[in-house]
């Protein structure tokens, strides 16, 4: 058989490989953006299977792709190896301009006098304020659409790098020089499209967006969000109770969701640290995962990548106990699952139709998802929720926004209202109290190390004994700080062995209930 002598390859692997080669060459020469990001979306999709990116990460980067393909931008189908600086820098602009009209940051009357201008950043402010546009507004108007430019021009910069960097393997192994070798993207940061660190802390403080509730507006929404609580039977607990906690607590949106009962966790997923938990010892008992006493909450999943381990304290425990008394019953839950299982089986070995066996099937999923959602703190309303746990708190923010009187456009009041706000509120509070930077870094943003053959134990390690009681005070002063700024909620909260604050100053706030019926946070 003949071989090659400078390969000792089989002459027809060899003329293989080239053929392979060349087609690669080929495709990589009319490489589209959209296939770059498509590839890239594939490679986040497999991380997102293992844990390894969050499920918003992946959602935001597909909406990337569709802003990338409207007309207007026209961006998605181009050739990479085509693309010059001028080309980015145009599409840059027409990405900004498309989602300055769709900006959900500027109220619609505002829109509608803004129509005739075609880019809104090149008005001044002497020209804004002719069109009644005023106040923070005015940076709103003139940053319209920027973010949004930002996020989606980053992503086809990841798309087309993810590319790059296979094409750098692959011209390696086949000892070719590269096809693509440069990211036309990259534009975006040599020529500063995107704004930095200080030009954004600029922008939030001038449009008064991401700031933390003051002394005035923090007491107002924690009457809105006790006030809701209760309504609708009930409908509404969970995520009142998930928003309260993240405010005590400064977590961050997924974290706080996904906590689970300690006693509903295997012994693997704790020592592995697989799930976030709560635990409800008493304050002198220790946990037997972390070697610290008292009532305890574990984050597993964090956006760092990292964990947090904090105590829970008074208000937060009463939350956590009036949850604990009405969680859902697994018991129940197992044996239906049981049951299910076992007439999944009966019906296979009887050799049942397909179509019995597929509906006796979807009863075994379903019990399994209902197994599911007893696991939580916050369980989903659905029985067919997937992920078992509540996972959307926009709706319950946008009524606690308006209940508490923070989005009024007759008065030009337009404060926003988010979890991560809820999260700085705790920050701020913590800041101006404490005066201690250390203890305040701690209760946002703890890490904790690793798994490995030692359990949860070397989760202790990170603090040591007056560390985790000086976290546990810290806490605990600040709790009471913020919910004592409203003397109705504090009042409603509370148990017998804390005093009852005088409510007479703090008037109560009216939510707009359903069917037009309207409920105020009054005495119990």
């Amino acid at each position: 058989m003949a071989i090659l002598l400078n390969t000792c390859e089989n002459p027809k692997v060899h003329q293989a490989k080239a053929r392979e080669a060349a087609q690669s060459i080929k495709q990589l020469a009319k490489i589209t953006v959209r296939e770059c990001m498509a590839a890239y979306l594939a490679d986040m999709e497999e991380r997102l299977a293992q844990g390894q990116v969050k499920a918003n990460s992946v959602e935001a980067y597909r909406d990337s792709m569709a802003r990338l393909a409207r007309p207007e931008v026209a961006m998605a189908d181009r050739v990479v190896k085509e693309l010059r600086e001028a080309d980015i820098k145009t599409a840059y602009v027409a990405m900004r301009k498309s989602a300055m009209v769709r900006s959900n940051r500027i109220p619609t009357h505002m829109r509608a006098v803004l129509e005739d201008y075609k880019d809104w950043a090149e008005l001044d402010t002497a020209k804004l304020e002719s069109l009644g546009i005023t106040g923070k507004y005015i940076q709103r108007v003139k940053a319209a659409g920027v973010a949004a430019a930002e996020h989606t021009f980053t992503d086809a910069y990841r798309g087309v790098k993810h590319i790059l960097r296979k094409e750098l393997e692959l011209a390696s192994i086949e000892g070719r020089p590269l096809v693509l070798s440069f990211n036309p993207f990259s534009v975006v940061f040599s020529k500063k499209l995107v704004r930095g660190a200080r030009e954004l802390r600029k922008h939030y403080e001038r449009a008064e967006v991401r700031n933390p509730l003051d002394d005035n507006s923090l007491p107002k929404v924690l009457k809105a969000i006790v006030a809701r609580r209760d309504e609708q039977g009930g409908h509404n607990a969970a995520a009142s109770d998930y928003l309260l906690l993240t405010l005590l607590w400064g977590s961050r949106r997924s974290e706080a969701v996904q906590l689970r009962w300690f006693d509903r966790c295997s012994k693997g997923e704790l020592s592995q640290r697989e799930v976030s938990w709560v635990w409800l010892g008493a304050a002198d008992a220790v946990n037997p995962y972390t070697g610290r006493t008292g009532p305890q909450v574990f984050m597993s999943d964090t956006k760092s990548g990292e964990s947090r381990f904090l105590p829970v304290t008074y208000f937060a425990e009463r939350i956590l106990r009036r949850r604990f008394e009405g969680r859902l019953d697994d018991t129940t839950a197992k044996k239906e699952l049981a049951a299910a299982r076992q007439l999944l089986e009966s019906a296979r070995k009887s050799g049942a139709s397909k179509a019995v066996i597929a509906g006796l099937q979807e009863a075994v999923e379903k019990a399994e998802l209902e197994v599911q959602r007893t696991k939580y703190v916050f369980p989903a309303r659905s029985s067919r929720s997937k992920s078992g746990h509540y996972s959307d708190s926009k709706s319950i923010l946008a009524n606690v926004r308006r209940d508490a009187g923070l989005i009024d456009l007759r008065d030009e009041v337009d404060q926003g209202l988010t979890t991560h706000d809820l999260r700085r509120t705790l920050g701020r509070y913590a800041g101006l109290h404490l005066g201690d930077s250390r203890v305040v870094s701690q209760m946002l943003h703890h890490h904790v190390s690793q798994p490995d053959d030692k359990g949860m134990s070397d989760v202790s390690l990170r603090y040591t004994d007056q560390e985790w009681k000086r976290l546990r005070e810290a806490f605990s002063e600040v709790e009471e700080l913020m919910v004592a700024s409203s003397p109705r909620v504090w009042n409603r909260l509370k148990g017998v062995d804390k005093p009852r604050l005088d409510e007479s100053r703090d008037e109560p706030v009216t939510i707009f209930a359903p069917r037009n019926q309207i409920t105020a946070l009054d005495d119990d």
